[in-house]
């Protein structure tokens, strides 16, 4: 799956975590998410693998504000 938009990320994002698609924005600190947890991290990264054939590590998140720093990172090692 390769994303074109951030609104492709965002829905992923919700069914990943397990959260009505309306619980999500771009600016939105990701780690505000209802369902955020350290265990759902490390299934989102390896999920993000599967998915989009990209490698972020725990470092990267670890950088990462927003859902929209998330996105940009992925699109940036496409």
């Amino acid at each position: 799956m390769k994303l074109l938009l951030i609104d492709d990320f965002l829905d992923f994002t919700a069914e990943e975590l397990l959260v009505d698609r309306r619980e999500v924005s771009a600016d939105m600190p990701f780690r505000e998410i209802r369902t955020w947890s350290s265990l759902n991290a490390l299934v989102f990264i390896s999920r993000i693998s599967d998915e989009m054939n990209v490698l972020v590590s725990s470092s990267d998140l670890a950088r990462c504000t927003t859902l929209k720093d998330i996105y940009e990172l992925i699109k940036a090692a496409e």
